[in-house]
């Protein structure tokens, strides 16, 4: 029975915690500003790491080559739902933080300025990974040119001691990975419901008072009583239709809301499916590495598909060594994920290489003949790393390191160090796509 209580209380413990305001909160609601601005004009979300500044320039090419422009705009709900969940492994810490919105999406030719398709505004909930260190600052940083050891302020203007400047490692806290759920309903749309059932027992009470003025009004003594009557008429008229009149609209917007539940588990079974494997998959991985995080590792998985769907060369990626002959990927203008990523298995292979396969649920939008087309689709990802390469919140493609040289360049689009030409290969530091199919 104690321990019971014990979970109980540590249950309990855990929700309240969740509703607590964290630093993470204001990093969050910062960015959905940042990441609605980037859509109207252009400009860099401040918060956004290198690893995700890299796939919205790839997005941005990628529109400017289809000739379409997209708007997001996304207005968070002051008293919506928000919480944070985050987990420690020193020095960093990631965190899942969300808050309810109101997302809206318009696309339009930039010739033309015709609008190709637009979305009106949708309650949703807006996801974001966020990852932080909190000793950034003060981390030690060396030299990869003279072996110079410093904190990271140090480096920021290039070595102090042979003045080399480089492509810095990525600065924290920033947001590694985000994306939309919609909702059935928002607090909003919920709240509706009271003014209106006020306003039409309003309306009632007036026409029962009026009725009972006017019938009453010839047989009253003194007439002036008629009003008395119909005052009385108004009020009780009020009081019990508004309780009525909120029984019913209840009914029927709970009818509306079951029929709008029905549609959405028929259309998300395959998502639902999904979301139930998400304990497998943190199972199989902890097996090889005790602190695997599944909100990471979702956020690292959408960024690899974007990076390979919008680039323009896959064949020489250090993070895809599938076939780079992906025409389904290259009318793509827009990438929604749906929530939910499969686990279908794992296994060791070659004695060192350890190898997922999952699928991921998107909505993608594709420019076919001048036409958006937007669909559901799912993608099965083979996923290799070696079972040497531990889980690394800080690492980022666009930063890394030469293990023969020290020198630092992005890999993304590099299989051989420039400055040495020692070959570099990812999969020894974090997951590499083998294979992507429908």
């Amino acid at each position: 029975m104690s321990t019971f209580m014990e979970r109980f209380s540590e249950k309990i413990q855990e929700i309240r915690d969740l509703n607590k305001p964290k630093p993470q909160d204001a990093l969050r609601d910062s960015f959905i500003n940042e990441i609605t601005r980037f859509y109207e004009d252009g400009t860099e979300p401040e918060h956004a790491s290198a690893d995700m500044r890299y796939y919205l320039q790839t997005h941005e090419k990628r529109l400017a080559e289809k000739g379409v422009r997209i708007q997001r705009r996304y207005t968070v709900t002051p008293d919506g739902v928000k919480a944070t969940r985050a987990s420690n492994r020193p020095p960093y810490t990631a965190s899942l933080s969300f808050r309810e919105c109101e997302s809206s999406t318009q696309f339009t030719n930039v010739s033309t300025q015709k609008i190709l398709k637009k979305h009106k505004k949708c309650a949703s909930i807006f996801y974001a990974n966020i990852l932080d260190r909190a000793d950034s600052q003060d981390a030690e940083f060396e030299c990869p040119n003279c072996g110079h050891r410093a904190t990271l302020a140090v480096f920021a203007n290039g070595c102090p001691m042979c003045g080399t400047r480089f492509q810095m490692k990525q600065l924290f806290p920033c947001v590694t990975n985000f994306y939309l759920l919609s909702q059935l309903a928002n607090g909003k749309s919920v709240e509706k419901i009271i003014p209106i059932v006020r306003n039409v027992a309003i309306l009632f009470a007036l026409g029962v008072g009026t009725y009972t003025t006017v019938t009453t009004w010839g047989q009253a003594d003194p007439h002036y009583a008629a009003l008395l009557f119909g005052l009385g008429a108004a009020l009780l008229a009020g009081f019990l239709g508004f309780i009525v009149f909120y029984l019913v609209f209840s009914i029927f917007f709970a009818i509306f809301m079951m029929g709008k539940m029905t549609t959405q588990a028929v259309t998300t079974a395959d998502v639902q499916s999904a979301a139930l494997t998400k304990n497998s998959l943190t199972k199989a991985m902890q097996r090889f590495d005790p602190e695997f995080s599944y909100d990471l590792f979702e956020g690292k998985v959408i960024s690899l598909f974007r990076a390979i769907a919008y680039s323009e060369d896959r064949t020489n990626m250090s993070i895809y060594r599938g076939d780079p002959n992906l025409p389904e990927l290259d009318t793509l203008i827009d990438i929604d994920y749906r929530g939910a990523m499969k686990y279908l298995n794992s296994r060791i292979q070659d004695g060192d290489n350890l190898v997922l396969l999952v699928r991921v649920y998107f909505n993608t939008t594709h420019l076919i003949k001048g036409k958006i087309v937007q669909k559901k689709e799912d993608y099965n990802m083979t996923l290799v790393k070696k079972l040497t390469a531990k889980e690394n919140y800080g690492f980022s493609i666009h930063a890394v390191n030469c293990k023969a040289c020290a020198a630092s360049f992005d890999a993304m689009h590099v299989l051989q160090c420039p400055t040495c030409g020692a070959p570099y290969k990812l999969e020894e530091e974090d997951w590499v796509v083998y294979g992507l199919k429908k």
